[in-house]
């Protein structure tokens, strides 16, 4: 078995929610490569079903695509010390109003793996109040209501391109399917 190479490591750029560090690899043969990984924070999904089975996605502008998306509620763990579960809680409430007394978590997924680095952790939130929603300033989210069906199609057709709620949504429709849910 090959011996894995050797790392250092160093931060050429800091923001907010992603750093981007240059990595020295030296193989045991002494020979070296140069990488740069992007390293975001991780984030939390959140899928809430309403009782008759109607997924609450939002649609939202996205300014890098120059174009409204419909994806799942999602939002950055960047609270010191706070679990996936509390930022799901809390994100959940903010972005679309909604408190759920049932949740599961349903994966732990990887977004790429190679050059970008993050990590999502998907929930399905049920039981579910709905009040007013707390955006930030920066925010404009829309609640849209489709049933698991309707979600599924969406994926299908592209309509809905997002990795984390594309894996969201084809995983409750299988839990569905298979009466899980």
């Amino acid at each position: 078995m090959a011996k894995h190479p050797s790392v250092t490591s160093k931060s050429v750029f800091n923001a907010k929610l992603f750093h981007v560090e240059e990595e020295e690899l030296i193989y045991p043969s002494g020979k070296k490569a140069i990488h740069h990984t992007a390293k975001r924070k991780p984030v939390v999904v959140m899928f809430p079903l309403t009782e008759n089975n109607e997924l609450v996605l939002v649609s939202e502008y996205r300014y890098m695509f120059d174009k409204t998306v419909i994806a799942a509620s999602a939002g950055f763990m960047d609270k010191e010390g706070e679990m996936p579960l509390q930022t799901a809680k809390r994100e959940l409430r903010e972005e679309l109003g909604i408190q759920a007394s049932q949740w599961e978590q349903l994966a732990k997924v990887e977004l790429a793996s190679s050059v970008f680095y993050g990590q999502a952790y998907l929930f399905l939130a049920r039981d579910l109040e709905f009040s007013k929603q707390e955006l930030e300033e920066d925010e404009e989210i829309e609640m849209v209501k489709l049933s698991i069906e309707e979600a599924v199609a969406k994926v299908m057709t592209g309509e809905i391109t997002n990795s984390a709620s594309i894996i969201g949504i084809l995983m409750i429709d299988r839990l569905k399917r298979e009466k899980k849910l």
